[in-house]
């Protein structure tokens, strides 16, 4: 997980990429679809994931695993 320290800048790291994803949350929204409303935030989908993997066990959000539909703590 990326960390804002002296060489990483707050907008670069993985907890500032989480927050990109909570402030605008939509609820019924597919993983596809919340991937598409913020690939401007990501530098591509493995940073996405990333952030999407950190958010899931830390139990803020869950998604369905037949459906895909995410759903937020």
């Amino acid at each position: 997980m990326l960390i804002p320290t002296k060489f990483t800048r707050l907008e670069e790291s993985t907890l500032f990429k989480m927050r990109c994803i909570l402030v605008g949350k939509h609820e019924g929204e597919s993983v596809v679809e919340l991937y598409t409303r913020t690939k401007h935030e990501f530098y591509d989908a493995s940073e996405f994931l990333h952030a999407l993997d950190v958010l899931f066990v830390l139990s803020l959000i869950s998604v369905e695993s037949d459906s895909g539909i995410m759903t937020y703590a």
